[in-house]
């Protein structure tokens, strides 16, 4: 007998099941590997050189295959091909390899879930952009780059989180829902399930607040890496709407925002930043 349709009372009971679960700390969250672990470590703390990176990468064959890949591709266009990780290293540098190691394990980890494989590209998508538009902004702003990109992976990994939670809950109560119907729900749950799912990781509480605050325009006085994160994630959202006008619309919208107040940021400074539009598009580009 196929699944019927999410009624208004279903619809309802899910939203109460998702909120305690979130609310309760009983939502299930998936494990990260301990070679992503150690990569997001070494580059954090940037205590970490070549060979120990590459060490760390030769533990995961898929994380390493895929380093390698990038390494080789257009973007970086090297004159020979680079058969080995300290190589990839040297050429792309220790932070970007770092954060490309990080990102595809992040996405193996998370960003799926069984019938919805447009709708989690479509995440992933967006987590990408907002990633390299978060170290573009750290960047003018010369704060940590490796934080920024964390944060903007992270802003709304808890959407994927609670929509694998939404469909096992619904299979158990044999209906299914639309998008539509879930939309609502993921965008008011994500940020504290994202928060949780950071913690339970051990990141660091700055990137946990930052994940679960990032919609919050009263956090904006007080944490930096929350605003760096909500522009970042505006300027994701203007190139996936209109990529063609994206460059004329920022520059004539984006001075006014609330977010651009706070961070101080100048004219000279957004024109900084969306010159780096390329960059952005090309590394989002690399992490999938």
């Amino acid at each position: 007998m196929p699944a019927t349709t999410l009624d208004t009372s279903l619809e309802n009971d899910l939203a109460r099941e998702l909120r305690e679960k979130v609310a309760s700390g009983n939502l299930e969250l998936p494990v990260l590997s301990q070679t992503a672990t150690q990569v997001a470590s070494m580059c954090m703390d940037g205590a970490a050189d070549a060979r120990s990176l590459a060490n760390a990468l030769n533990h995961d064959p898929a994380l390493a295959g895929h380093v390698l890949r990038v390494a080789n591709s257009a973007k970086y266009a090297p004159v020979e091909p680079i058969v080995s990780l300290q190589q990839a290293v040297s050429r792309m540098g220790m932070s970007t390899v770092g954060q490309i190691a990080y990102a595809v394990a992040i996405g193996s980890r998370v960003f799926h879930a069984p019938g919805h494989d447009e709708w989690v590209h479509e995440m992933w998508r967006h987590a990408a952009l907002t990633a390299g538009w978060a170290r573009e902004i750290a960047r003018v702003k010369r704060t940590s780059v490796e934080g920024a990109f964390v944060c903007g992976l992270l802003h709304d990994v808890g959407e994927p989180v609670l929509l694998q939670a939404a469909i096992d809950l619904l299979a158990r109560a044999k209906t299914n829902a639309t998008r539509e119907q879930l939309e609502p729900l993921l965008h008011e749950l994500h940020g504290a399930a994202g928060a949780r799912l950071a913690r339970a990781w051990k990141m660091a509480p700055w990137i946990a607040d930052a994940i679960e605050n990032h919609h919050a325009a009263g956090v904006l006085q007080s944490c930096q890496d929350a605003s760096i994160v909500l522009l970042a994630d505006e300027l994701a959202v203007r190139m996936e709407r209109d990529e063609e006008q994206f460059l004329d619309n920022a520059r004539r919208e984006l001075p006014s925002t609330h977010v651009v107040e706070q961070l101080n940021l100048y004219d000279d400074d957004l024109e900084t930043l969306l010159g780096r539009v390329q960059a952005v598009r090309d590394f989002a580009g690399a992490l999938q």
